[in-house]
């Protein structure tokens, strides 16, 4: 993790100057949710990241989050803060036919609600975050992009083998391009290591920030150096989606289930598109009396328990940023094997907190949590360096350092 900006008690000293933020999140949000008048809620894929928006936005004079309006659309999570939002058309999913159709609604709403705004903060690449990108400078309104995913990767990741081999949509790759431009004349911030080279870094006006909902007082203590003996639990925690990868952790499950029957018990604590996969993939490969599927369970005491019934933290991703869970692990002094792709050895400081294994070799990760798991000393040391990282990357620490990037005015230099 590069140089903060600053410090919280220097950054949020007073809203004064800084003005109302905007920010523009391609996901749903439902405002007065059944009795909950003015409440706005939002779905599991988006809490975890829109409530650290909210952090951010207490440091301004307001914040206005930009989304789709849905009711129908699993919105059950509520957000920190009763931010205000600018009700953009529902759609089910990106596809040319929705972006067409919604259009002029969108552009119509975002334009009315620029109106109570001084600032936005864009992510993207999205074409409607394009369209809030001009109509924003037509308007005159500050702007900073942002970028959390590696897009590429990501849509690979999604994409069938098949399509995957002939390659990326041309639209994707366009897309992508443009706001890799875009971000050499606006301010931006990225997620991540790779994500910040990806796009010139480090260099000026471009903000490599950490995304973590960990606060100070739940931070747990190292503790003594202890053995782990069997049963061994593993837990992930993530969608169960094709960028997640549940598959790679199932089959490794397997190698080591083979080895030593009932030795390693995981849980995987998430939802998402390949539940029904992930199942079946359980029942076939015979490990159903050791995998655990609790579904999806928001930030708070009841996630933290998961990680402190844990004995060893697994990421399985062929893609990722920065991923926060990384760091709920580390606050939660859990050792970690995880693949090594995007940001995650920055996380890991580059195998002094964690394993770093390669992406798509289930052998590779079997063998690395059972070396892991047989030597203390080595499991101590990962906790050790972990928690001291864990310190630095409070939900106070990312959030009041993306608030000043923000709030600064000008552009200013990447961390190093």
């Amino acid at each position: 993790m590069g140089n903060e900006i600053t410090v919280r008690d220097a950054v949020v000293r007073t809203h004064s100057g800084r003005g109302r933020l905007g920010v523009y999140v391609d996901t749903v949000v439902d405002v007065n949710h059944g009795d909950e008048v003015g409440a706005v809620r939002t779905n599991g894929a988006s809490l975890a990241f829109l409530s650290f928006v909210c952090e951010v936005g207490s440091g301004f004079a307001g914040l206005t989050i930009f989304a789709r309006q849905s009711s129908d659309a699993g919105a059950d999570f509520r957000l920190p803060g009763s931010p205000a939002v600018a009700d953009l058309p529902y759609y089910s999913a990106v596809s040319p036919r929705a972006l067409a159709v919604n259009a002029l609604a969108t552009a119509r709403a975002m334009w009315r609600h620029l109106d109570n705004i001084d600032h936005v903060w864009v992510f993207g690449p999205h074409p409607y975050g394009l369209l809030l990108v001009v109509l924003a400078a037509v308007r005159r309104r500050r702007v900073t992009l942002g970028v959390r995913q590696e897009t590429l990767a990501y849509f690979a990741s999604r994409m069938k083998q098949g399509a995957r081999r002939a390659g990326l949509p041309l639209a994707v790759r366009l897309l992508d391009a443009s706001w890799r431009l875009l971000s050499r004349k606006l301010a931006t911030t990225v997620v991540g290591a790779g994500i910040e080279k990806a796009y010139g870094g480090p260099r000026a006006g471009l903000y490599q920030m950490s995304i973590s909902l960990v606060r100070r007082r739940d931070l747990r203590p190292a503790g003594p150096r202890r053995e782990l003996t069997g049963p061994i639990e593993l837990l992930a925690v993530g969608r169960l989606a094709p960028e997640k990868n549940p598959m790679l952790l199932l089959d490794a499950l397997a190698m080591l289930h083979a080895r030593c029957p009932d030795r390693f018990r995981l849980t995987w604590v998430g939802d998402g598109e390949l539940r029904c996969a992930v199942r079946e993939r359980v029942a076939e490969l015979g490990i159903g009396n050791v995998v655990s599927l609790p579904g999806f369970v928001p930030i708070g005491q009841e996630l933290m328990e998961y990680y402190r019934r844990s004995d060893l933290f697994v990421l399985a991703s062929v893609t990722e940023a920065l991923p926060q869970v990384l760091f709920e692990a580390q606050a939660n002094a859990v050792p970690i094997v995880a693949t090594d792709v995007g940001g995650v050895g920055t996380v890991l400081d580059n195998g002094r907190a964690g394993i770093l294994v390669p992406s798509g070799d289930p052998a590779a990760l079997a063998e690395s949590i059972d070396r892991l798991v047989a030597d203390g000393d080595r499991v101590f040391a990962m906790v050790k360096r972990g928690r001291e990282l864990a310190e630095m990357r409070t939900l106070e620490e990312t959030s009041a350092s993306a608030a000043a990037f923000l709030a600064a005015g000008t552009r200013q230099g990447a961390e190093a």
